[in-house]
């Protein structure tokens, strides 16, 4: 029996295309079938009328009604969920969206007393034939359309839960998303967001919570006090210590500024495409910190980005080169032909074939060896040289002291990680030392301003101001050679991570190309396409999978010396990871 009279679909989990959500299923199903072998001539408008007759019908016991609305509500609930996402799966921030969208139309599917007069308003009059579920759609559809047109551009810009920082965060998120999908940058993004934070409650109590306002309809355009009050927030909070350091450079702003600022966000918005699912591996296949070597030299070109990233590359590339040619010389309890095998079978990268324990087991090792084997004479050695190679491009106390005095109220001039790292220094400071960098250097005050200023909180001399600057201003060099050596260390470890995985996706492409033509065509159509002809290319898929695996096996033991066919089932999760992710596919030259 086709099981669209038990599956509920958990839309949420997804977005669009989940998984079956089994909830009630066996109970449901065991109906179905019942129902199929009792009334094996049954077709599905035999069904429905059934459902709809038990609903109906007040002599039924509770339980029996409530089961026939669940039925009903299956049978309505994939199609429903199809509705949301083809009709609105363009709109801004469809995943958010569409959960919304969920919530609303169960409203009508799970309230059984809507459901019901739905159910005879259809009977009692023509609808030109349309089935019961296309009516039923037809009136999801009306409801959904309804409430978008409800909505207006500040109900989109300032709908979110103030009281929940979870769901302000997110938010945030979305509308920093958008706005870089709009070409925006820093400064610009950080004062944005700030903005925004001040205005939404600002405008909700002025506007929509206004007691001569009448409730529903949709919120209404704000006035331009509500800009003036954001504004004057947003110039009493921006030398604050959580405050972005984006916020505490340049004048006061006005609340013309605030406008134009609260439409650009609604615009970018409006015109945000959907934003797509972040693929499988998006976390565990890790790569190295952002574009190139030469990062913390101005304007830049992308091309030259390139270039740099590509240098830097080569270099680690040769270093490692070095290092593996001279494993056999050092001290080490491994034995010496199996060195090489320690860094591509058991180095933390999503397809790692090997945990440290086993491979240590298989050496008759401590792991406790094998971890500082790796770090002693691959990570370390790799780090030294990138610190070297960083200390020739540039001094960290020059960095900072240039930082300070010519780029810190120029955040247009900050687009590499080198700076985000000294960006990420200054927010560590202690809250005074932090407010008396932001407003010496993003005001760019001298230091009788600055007392002036400091004095007003706290009774402080010239001296004294002076004396709390130059502490400031060490803290800021140490905490910065503290982040920024942390910096190099997390390039490493995700450039060896990157460089060992590509290692092993080599050997399971060159695997599948081994494959005899047949095999190689049904998982490129089961894992690329997406397509499946029939149940019997189960089997086909199962044995392709198993001649992989075998082959990728025999390319490991060949390679490395170690056979893992006691971890077979190890190995075919990887495998079966590696297929699911699809990006290599690109790289096969298919015949």
């Amino acid at each position: 029996m086709n099981d669209q009279f038990w599956t509920l679909y958990d839309f949420t989990e997804t977005s669009g295309y989940p998984p079956f959500k089994r909830l009630i299923q066996n109970r449901l199903r065991e109906r179905i079938e019942k129902l199929v072998r009792l009334h094996p001539q049954w077709s599905e408008s035999d069904y429905v009328d059934y459902f709809v007759t038990i609903l109906n019908d007040d002599s039924q016991p509770e339980t029996e009604k409530k089961l026939a609305h669940w039925h009903l509500l299956a049978y309505f609930d994939r199609d429903r969920c199809y509705l949301i996402w083809r009709n609105w799966c363009r709109l801004p921030f469809y995943a958010a969206y569409a959960e919304n969208l969920y919530a609303l139309t169960n409203e009508h599917l799970c309230n059984r007393e809507k459901l019901q007069q739905y159910f005879n308003k259809y009977k009692t009059n023509d609808y030109s034939g349309a089935s019961l579920k296309t009516y039923i759609l037809g009136v999801l559809k009306n409801v959904t359309r309804e409430h978008i047109n409800w909505e207006s551009p500040w109900h989109l810009l300032c709908n979110v839960d103030i009281n929940s920082r979870r769901k302000l965060q997110t938010a945030a998120e979305r509308l920093k998303a958008a706005l870089q999908s709009a070409g925006k940058q820093e400064p610009e993004i950080s004062q944005y967001l700030f903005a925004w934070q001040y205005f939404i409650p600002v405008y909700k109590n002025n506007r929509v919570y206004h007691p001569q306002r009448k409730g529903g309809g949709k919120w209404p355009e704000p006035e331009f006090s509500d800009f003036v009050q954001t504004a004057k927030d947003y110039n009493s909070q921006r030398f604050q210590p959580g405050a972005p350091l984006q916020v505490a450079v340049g004048a006061a702003i006005t609340p013309i500024m605030i406008q134009k600022w609260m439409n650009t966000c609604i615009e970018a918005l409006q015109q945000s495409e959907q934003i797509k699912e972040v693929p499988y591996d998006a976390n565990s296949n890790e790569q190295p910190d952002t574009a190139s070597f030469n990062f913390w030299e101005v304007g830049e070109t992308e091309a030259e980005k390139a270039e740099s990233l590509a240098a830097v590359d080569l270099i680690l590339r040769s270093e490692l080169e070095l290092i593996e040619q001279n494993l056999a010389k050092i001290r080490s309890q491994i034995p010496t032909s199996y060195r090489q095998a320690v860094m591509p079978l058991c180095y933390p990268h999503r397809l790692a074939l090997l945990t440290q324990e086993q491979f240590a087991s298989r050496m008759n090792v401590h792991q406790g060896t094998v971890s500082r084997y790796i770090s002693k004479y691959i990570e370390t050695p790799l780090l030294e040289k990138f610190q070297e190679l960083t200390r020739e491009q540039f001094n960290p106390a020059t960095y900072v002291k240039t930082f300070l005095t010519e780029k810190f109220s120029n955040f247009k001039l900050l687009a590499n990680p080198i700076a985000s790292q000294l960006i990420a220094a200054i927010a560590d400071l202690e809250p005074d030392l932090q407010q008396i960098i932001k407003l010496k250097y993003g005001q760019q005050l001298n230091i009788v301003e600055l007392t002036k200023i400091i004095a007003q909180n706290k009774s402080l001399t010239q001296e004294e101001v002076t004396q709390k600057l130059i502490i400031a201003e060490d803290e800021l060099q140490s905490n910065f050679l503290n982040i920024l050596k942390q910096w190099q260390n997390n390039y490493i470890k995700s450039w060896l991570k990157n460089y060992y995985q590509n290692l092993i996706q080599a050997e399971l492409l060159k695997s599948f190309t081994q494959l005899e033509s047949p095999y190689q065509e049904i998982l490129w159509q089961k894992y690329a396409q997406k397509i499946l002809k029939s149940n019997s290319d189960s089997q086909t898929i199962t044995t392709a999978k198993q001649q992989l695996q075998r082959s990728f096996i025999q390319g490991i033991d060949k390679r490395f010396g170690i056979s893992l066919k006691t971890e077979i089932q190890q190995i075919g999760k990887i495998i079966e990871d590696w297929l699911s992710t699809n990006f290599l596919y690109q790289e096969i030259q298919r015949t």
